[in-house]
């Protein structure tokens, strides 16, 4: 299910719903350059007897919150908070989740992964933070929550909020332009 913000939310579902790849693929397209992780805080712990993704106690979990932010411009676009199950991916997407700046959508579509996401119902909160970031995800244009099947099998639960800079990148993609050196055809 997804909690929906006023501001800027009716354009960020839209264009979430025409988009058919990854949240990574559709901030690239829409920012028009590279989208890295900046890692927030990132942990392995048990999965514990009430875990989202139906694993043992005792199995291997990541748990990963990062703003998407823009290579070249430093724009924060999404903040995420992500909970991993290690052991349900292969090694090599294990090890660049582990140890890269690499969102999630692009080292799933490096190893050639078949994903399937699925909508998660139920409101949702963010992990107890503070300053610049609480201050952006009270801003958010919308938020959502979503479960991520490899081969069948829960891997990843990703909870995200879409920031003012996307409801600003997709409203300077739909605006048209204007000013002395713009012509409107006639």
């Amino acid at each position: 299910m997804t909690e929906v913000r006023p501001a800027g939310a009716p354009e960020v579902r839209a264009a979430l719903s025409s988009s058919r790849g990854t949240v990574t693929e559709f901030l690239e397209g829409l920012a028009g350059e590279r989208i890295d992780a900046d890692i927030i805080s990132q942990w392995t712990e048990p999965a514990g007897d009430d875990n989202p993704l139906g694993l043992r106690p005792d199995a291997e979990l990541l748990r990963r919150a990062v703003l998407l932010i823009g290579r070249t411009s430093g724009r924060a676009f999404v903040y995420a908070e992500s909970t991993i199950a290690l052991g349900r991916l292969p090694d090599g997407v294990r090890h660049r989740l582990e140890q890269s700046h690499d969102p999630i959508g692009r080292v799933l579509l490096d190893h050639h992964l078949r994903i399937r996401r699925e909508p998660l119902a139920g409101t949702f909160v963010a992990a107890p933070i503070g300053g610049e970031i609480a201050a952006l995800l009270r801003a958010s244009a919308l938020s959502r929550r979503y479960r991520i099947r490899i081969v069948g099998e829960p891997a990843i639960v990703v909870s995200e909020w879409f920031l003012g800079a996307v409801t600003e990148a997709l409203t300077s993609k739909i605006r048209p332009p204007t000013g002395p050196d713009h012509t409107p055809d006639a």
